[in-house]
């Protein structure tokens, strides 16, 4: 049993390596890109390490590009928040999520984006009750602008497996290749 032990454990660590070089490479390339390619773009900045499954250093790297920035738009201080939720690193992914508040959002906003974030910290925080409320702030406006129903279907997958972790929920009602 003890011969196979290593084999065991070199899957583990080739992704860590895996994950950190790419890391390393997309740190050198990518923090002086403008937002929209770093943040917005499809195999661009961050993405490329949240595509590989490397979350942590996904949220790494957008805290690197944040240092060298301002002001940081809230979409970046939400997709830290996302990865740091994924890699179920909880009090940060929170403290990036307040962060991509919009303050003050209107009581009457077409678009239910604070709703949205909070429905996702009280899920982080197993505030059920909490959730509910800001979950169904974002059913009710889901006919008003495109993003409250797409929203709305992400909350409903938390709300369907408040149990599990963000990562988890995310994943659950995926259908196997």
């Amino acid at each position: 049993m003890l011969a196979t032990l290593p084999l065991l454990l070199l899957p583990l660590s080739a992704t860590d390596t895996d994950c950190a070089a790419l890391y390393r490479q997309h740190r050198l390339s990518d923090l002086d890109l403008p937002v929209d390619q770093f943040d917005q773009t499809e195999g661009r900045g961050f993405r490329v390490l949240a595509a590989a499954g490397c979350m942590r250093e996904a949220g790494d790297l957008l805290e690197a590009w944040a240092a060298r920035h301002d002001p940081i738009p809230r979409s970046v201080h939400w997709h830290i928040a996302q990865m740091r939720a994924e890699h179920d690193d909880r009090p940060a992914a929170i403290a990036a999520a307040r962060r991509a508040l919009a303050a003050p959002e209107a009581a009457d906003a077409v678009f239910r984006w604070n709703d949205y974030v909070l429905a996702t910290i009280a899920f982080l925080e197993r505030d059920r009750s909490a959730f509910d409320r800001h979950r169904d702030a974002v059913a009710a406006a889901a006919g008003s602008h495109a993003g409250n129903a797409l929203n709305l279907q992400l909350l409903d997958k938390l709300g369907r497996h408040f149990d599990l972790d963000y990562r988890q929920a995310q994943q659950a009602d995926r259908t196997p290749p």
